[in-house]
């Protein structure tokens, strides 16, 4: 495969303007974490071998974990800090993979847009579109216009056809199960020993609906329920039209924190569809949450409610079509009257 290297060059140089001097490198790596084209800030060669070598021995690591956890070998995007480094990395398509590496004291939110263009350039030069290296001052009013068109090529494809596509996340504590479901969901599968979502994954599933003649398809965002990622959640909830409340019903604590997450999700957007869900429900011995409890929280936050086990695939379907049918209603039989 012949790739445009001087074009990938000039953009790595456009996107080392654009980050400033948080930036330590920029890599475009394969799927096994080997180098293609990089930059560093540093001008002189010996500091700038180093840091390669440095990052190098992070990135194939890192990556490793990221596609293993993700057995369709499709994880979106993800952030990962050491003591010294910051990184972000974000798919840029089939072939390669962008990583972002920032001081450790770096803002990773301003850098995200970027990263995303980045990546999105990346991917276009790989498969030999025509595309600008350049990398544009991303001010907040063309920021924001600039993710509002990359969602709306995500929701509402092709509505007369009766096929739509919703941005869906998931919210939720740490480890109760959202990654299993979407597993679940996604693939049929299901793994006990899933490590922890590093930021965010990004995959897609369609719900197909016969007698309706419409199918739903969910661009899912799987969000990092762990503290240490809450400064980084409000750019993936923003513009969310569809989401998934989770909790363990063997956790007391994630059932109580629902609420949190739910005012978390609603301010950042306002007009999302929601369902709560009750999961693990194979672990009936140890179970803390009852049913009724969980609908109680369900009638007062005024969502469906539904449990479920990722583990043996209990009423994980249903769940996912029960926020289909509510987005068909919202948005297609409520319109047409």
């Amino acid at each position: 495969m012949s790739v445009d290297t001087k074009k990938l060059k000039a953009l790595l140089e456009w996107y080392n303007q654009s980050i400033g001097e948080d930036l330590v490198a920029a890599l475009i790596v394969n799927r096994d974490g080997l180098i293609i084209d990089s930059l560093t800030r540093s001008s002189e060669k010996s500091v700038d071998e180093d840091i390669l070598v440095g990052v190098s021995a992070l990135v194939e690591p890192v990556l490793t974990r990221i596609t293993e956890e993700f057995s369709s070998g499709s994880f979106g995007t993800g952030t990962f800090d050491t003591e010294d480094y910051r990184l972000i990395f974000c798919e840029a398509g089939p072939e390669a993979v962008f990583v972002t590496v920032l001081d450790a004291i770096a803002g990773v939110d301003p850098v995200f847009p970027y990263a995303y263009l980045a990546a999105e350039k990346i991917a276009r030069i790989f498969d030999g579109r025509s595309v600008s290296p350049v990398i544009p001052l991303l001010t907040k009013e063309n920021m924001a216009t600039h993710i509002e068109r990359k969602i709306e090529q995500l929701q509402k494809i092709n509505v007369k056809s009766g096929e739509y596509a919703f941005k869906l996340i998931l919210g939720g504590d740490g480890a109760v199960g959202k990654t299993s479901m979407v597993h679940r969901f996604v693939e049929n599968a299901f793994a006990s020993d899933y490590k922890s979502t590093i930021g965010t994954s990004i995959m897609k599933k369609e719900c197909n609906f016969e007698g309706l003649n419409s199918r739903v398809r969910f661009v899912i965002w799987d969000l990092a329920g762990q503290a240490q990622f809450k400064r980084v959640r409000q750019s993936y909830l923003a513009n969310a039209e569809a989401g998934i409340l989770v909790y363990d019903v063997t956790n007391q604590s994630s059932f109580e924190n629902i609420e949190i997450w739910h005012n978390e999700v609603i301010k950042a957007s306002p007009g999302i569809s929601l369902i709560l869900v009750g999961n693990k429900i194979d672990l009936a011995n140890d179970r803390k949450v009852t049913s009724e409890v969980g609908e109680k929280l369900a009638l007062q936050l005024q969502l469906s409610y539904i449990e479920t086990s990722a583990k043996t695939g209990e009423n994980i379907d249903d769940a996912f079509k029960m926020l289909a049918l509510q987005m068909i209603q919202k948005y297609v039989i409520t319109q047409d009257v």
